[in-house]
């Protein structure tokens, strides 16, 4: 199940879009059209099967994906299974498979795509009768809406299809390779790739190993609680990976600072999760007031482009701020975040979770909705001590 959200990856350049409207400007970017992947999951999902068929590295495969919630890197379990004693064939081509997945991002400045390997459970409440165990994954079209049926496999390797919609009465192993391993990489990639450009500005939070500190510490805001509302999504879709987008101004001529920040825990609507993290470190920000928007990860749009593009924006815009008042900034990003979105820019609806606009310093906001409705959060200022 997933939540109520437009295309991340767009969102994220309509924060910078709005600011370029100040100068009526607009820019266009197509998805991805081609299939430029290059793992095959249907290749994963029947060396899987070689593992499971195994009592020994079943015990184990399925034990590791009951244990840690919503998924678990492919390269995890593998080393999991080798800890017991366990190699065989299956597991030799798996671990093929992940290098080859890993030549594709590691060691490399700007990789063109992410692609980690990884395996969820889903598990029936009604039925953990695992001699019916099924292995399978999320249709190609980017497009949820369109989904038919959803390609799973037996233990014995026959093929059955599934409702996209309605969850089956049996676990499934579900393959996957654009999920939560894959957005920790590419929420790096994205900050990296915002810091070359300008339009991240790194803090050093440290001087002579020290940190860097107002009267002992660091001033911060935390997230304390979120819940996300439900959303009829397809059930092999699993797990959302949420992550946060931050904006404010820095610097005497108001440049926009934007930070991408991973929320690994934020699995599922309907449930609170109590995190603890720290949001927003106030000393990236020269006033007093920042913005907070929620997105759920889609590959649609490959991340280079998005930065390509609010790289653009923020230098496009960069003049028309110098000399304004900080509430006129925010004012603009918080009036038209959504309205200034061209319509060719959806391609599907699911995928812009909420927003939070001038969240300030010294403030503590309890039972606080997001500006969709789709958000509840506690947010409290938190000293953070120097060592």
């Amino acid at each position: 199940m997933k939540l109520l959200k437009l295309n991340a990856w767009l969102v994220c350049l309509a924060f910078v879009m709005i600011l370029a409207s100040c100068q009526n400007q607009s820019e266009k970017i197509a998805p991805n059209t081609t299939n430029d992947r290059a793992i095959n999951k249907d290749e994963i999902a029947l060396q899987v099967i070689d593992l499971l068929k195994q009592s020994a590295s079943r015990g184990e495969v399925i034990s590791s994906l009951k244990a840690q919630m919503p998924s678990v890197a492919l390269a995890t379990i593998l080393d999991k299974v080798n800890g017991q004693g366990i190699e065989n064939t299956a597991t030799q081509n798996l671990r093929r498979i992940v290098q080859k997945s890993e030549a594709t991002y590691k060691n490399l400045e700007a990789p063109e795509n992410v692609e980690i390997p990884e395996l969820w459970l889903h598990q029936p409440q009604a039925n953990l009768d695992f001699s019916k165990l099924l292995v399978a994954y999320a249709p190609d079209g980017k497009d949820e809406a369109n989904w038919k049926k959803v390609k799973a496999y037996t233990l014995d390797k026959k093929v059955v299809y599934l409702d996209p919609f309605k969850a089956p009465n049996v676990p499934v192993v579900v393959v996957e390779t654009d999920g939560f391993e894959a957005l920790k990489v590419e929420a790096e990639l994205m900050n990296r790739e915002l810091r070359k450009a300008g339009a991240q500005a790194l803090v050093n939070r440290k001087v002579d190993g020290q940190m860097k500190r107002t009267a002992g510490g660091i001033e911060t805001t935390k997230l304390d609680r979120i819940r996300l509302n439900n959303d009829e999504e397809p059930w092999i879709s699993g797990a959302a990976e949420i992550y946060a987008i931050t904006s404010g101004v820095r610097g005497s001529n108001n440049e926009a600072q934007i930070n991408v920040i991973p929320m690994y825990y934020l699995d599922y609507a309907g449930t609170t999760y109590y995190p603890n993290q720290i949001l927003l470190f106030w000393d990236d920000y020269s006033y007093q007031a920042a913005n907070i928007q929620l997105f759920e990860k889609d590959d649609n749009y490959n991340y280079k482009q998005m930065v390509g593009i609010i790289v653009d924006g923020v230098f496009q815009i960069t003049g028309t701020l110098s000399g304004q008042p900080i509430v006129n900034v925010l004012g603009q990003i918080a009036n038209a975040v959504i309205q200034a979105m061209p319509d060719q820019w959806f391609t599907n609806d699911d995928d812009y979770v909420d927003s939070y606009y001038t969240i300030e310093k010294n403030r503590t906001y309890r039972n606080h909705s997001g500006a969709g409705g789709n958000a509840n959060v506690d947010l409290t200022p938190y000293f953070l001590l120097a060592n």
